[in-house]
């Protein structure tokens, strides 16, 4: 299930450029059940040495200013946040509490004045546009010092691993094998890489626009837990903008 939550701020909010790291904890202080938040936070859904938290949420949207002297983003007014989940759960936590309550982000308060819900139906392609970039990587050991290689969407290993990474999460969720395992994702047009810092990560990921086709069931996983990797942090958020 997706919720796009519109926010009236009370004053601007002001946030550092990167800022994925404020809103992950806001989404998980919406949690208002402690056990089931520190379940979300600390187990989540597991397959093999993985763990799943099975949410991702898009960047804000806005109108905005950049101050790139303090490396901070101001929003006015208004701001539009994404959050999605397959936890029916999740949503219904996220939801009521972000409605009763005031919106705290960072040092700005704001109130809920509406929000959308979507709920995907099981189809087989369509064209999409990103809400945040989408992560794909590998991990390696190079002279014993952990190094990490980010793929773009050119290479081969973009669309094999956020398909490996699509069953992991079916399986790990609903704990059962799937047969229809396709999956295809191809970019449209021009991308745009993204370098985001998460507590002092370097991330890497890719913006713009692709085609994806395949399995209904993992085309779903996609949309309500995000593409690729590092979903609970703000990465792999999408929507659909047409058919192929």
């Amino acid at each position: 299930m997706r919720a796009d939550i519109n926010i009236k701020l009370e004053t601007p909010l002001e946030l550092p450029i990167h800022y994925n790291h404020i809103i992950q904890a806001v989404v998980l202080r919406w949690l208002s059940d402690d056990n089931y938040s520190k379940f979300i936070h600390d187990t989540g859904y597991k397959y093999k040495k993985r763990q799943y938290k099975m949410y991702t949420f898009s960047k804000i949207y806005g109108k905005f200013s950049i101050d790139y002297n303090k490396k901070t983003i101001t929003y006015f007014d208004n701001i539009m946040l994404s959050i999605s989940s397959l936890e029916n759960e999740f949503m219904k936590y996220i939801i009521n509490t972000a409605i009763i309550n005031d919106v705290v982000i960072g040092k700005t308060r704001g109130q809920v004045e509406n929000i959308t819900f979507k709920s995907l139906d099981l189809i087989n392609k369509g064209r999409i546009r990103t809400k945040s970039p989408i992560v794909v990587y590998s991990t390696f050991l190079l002279e014993d010092k952990k190094k990490t290689y980010y793929y773009n969407p050119k290479e081969d290993e973009f669309e094999s691993i956020i398909r490996n990474n699509l069953i992991k999460k079916y399986i790990a969720y609903y704990e059962r094998d799937l047969q229809n395992k396709e999956f295809k994702i191809h970019p449209l047009g021009n991308l745009k890489e993204s370098i985001v810092i998460y507590k002092g990560t370097v991330i890497k990921g890719w913006n713009g626009e692709f085609e994806i086709e395949g399995s209904p069931e993992l085309i779903k996983i996609a949309y309500d837990t995000g593409l690729g990797s590092k979903n609970s942090q703000g990465f792999g958020c999408f929507e659909f903008v047409g058919r192929c």
